[in-house]
């Protein structure tokens, strides 16, 4: 199943942003930066397929619990 255009942009946001979490000095930011990650999971991870994520993504959502979001319900690597 090929992803829409939406989908990739949406893709993309959520491992920017998983990927640059870990770096983020400034708490308040990286607060700020978790929520809008939290809150895109949970708009949009249910429609992606979770092997399109790469490995850095990957850990920083399955340290943030946000994993277990992505894709579709009871389908979990």
């Amino acid at each position: 199943m090929a992803e829409t255009q939406e989908q990739w942009y949406n893709r993309q946001a959520i491992e920017q942003l998983a990927q640059h979490i870990p770096f983020e000095r400034d708490l308040a930011c990286k607060a700020e930066l978790i929520e809008m990650l939290r809150g895109l999971v949970i708009r949009h991870g249910r429609g992606m397929d979770p092997l399109s994520f790469g490995f850095e993504a990957r850990n920083e959502l399955i340290r943030l619990g946000l994993w277990s979001r992505i894709g579709p319900e009871g389908t979990q690597i």
